[in-house]
């Protein structure tokens, strides 16, 4: 990373993430590009380690007292360099491609209009199971990019400096990418390019299991109302213990 005023600011936000923070922070500071960018860590109140592996990489390292991941992500965008244009929202559990920074400098360069986007992924873990699920999962973001009602996913996601804050940001709510992907997608042109791809766990897609994970988005997607008493049926429906924390209901 430049010690020059970054063009980029890459936020990832961390909460207990010791097991899988240190791949994701090294695939962030060894970037192949002559851009010169920010790593932020925006701690959520981590005691398993997560703020030492992130002192070893970046200078930049805040607390967020407020908890949920949309309230972290947004933390991240309040206090990076005003020099900043664009946010790179990458969680902690994501490796990003060597190449990835220089591709979105020259995708924002080259498109004008483009004001946020997102990239294809695929699962670190490699089952029948897990890869029938990352195709399922990326034609559905995909088909979402056709329809021209793109789907920003929270763990990958690029924007404009200044229409990040002219749509409000992260807000702390249910589901927070599909409600940010939402208000972004009315100011401009948002996409989705799946032929890039970031190595993503499949920690959650296990939590909740594909048809689980599909459905709640789909239930967004449709418009229907979610509250606690629909939280509380779907974690019946799908099988696991605490949907609310999951989802990052606090």
């Amino acid at each position: 990373m430049d010690k020059i005023a970054p063009e980029i600011s890459v936020i990832v936000p961390v909460l207990n993430e010791a097991k899988y923070l240190e791949p994701t922070l090294d695939s962030i500071v060894n970037q192949n590009t002559n851009t010169p960018y920010e790593l932020i860590v925006v701690d959520n109140g981590s005691t398993d380690g997560s703020l030492d592996i992130a002192k070893r990489y970046t200078d930049i390292v805040l607390r967020c007292e407020e908890p949920g991941i949309g309230a972290t992500r947004h933390f991240g965008a309040i206090n990076s360099n005003d020099n900043s244009r664009y946010f790179v929202f990458i969680d902690a559990d994501t490796i990003i491609p060597g190449y990835f920074l220089a591709y979105i400098y020259e995708a924002f360069k080259t498109n004008p209009d483009l004001i946020a986007f997102s990239t294809g992924f695929k699962f670190s873990e490699r089952s029948k199971k897990i890869k029938f699920a990352e195709g399922v999962a990326n034609e559905y973001f995909s088909l979402r990019d056709k329809l021209n009602s793109v789907t920003l996913p929270g763990f990958n996601t690029i924007v404009r400096r200044s229409v990040y804050f002219k749509c409000g940001g992260y807000h702390n709510v249910l589901l927070e990418d599909v409600d940010f992907s939402r208000r972004i997608g009315r100011l401009g042109t948002v996409r989705y390019f799946p032929q890039i791809k970031v190595v993503n766990s499949s920690r959650r897609l296990e939590a909740t299991g594909l048809l689980g994970t599909l459905y709640y988005y789909s239930q967004l997607d449709l418009g229907w109302e979610l509250n606690s008493t629909w939280v509380d049926n779907l974690t019946k429906k799908v099988g696991i213990a605490d949907l609310r924390k999951y989802i990052g209901i606090r």
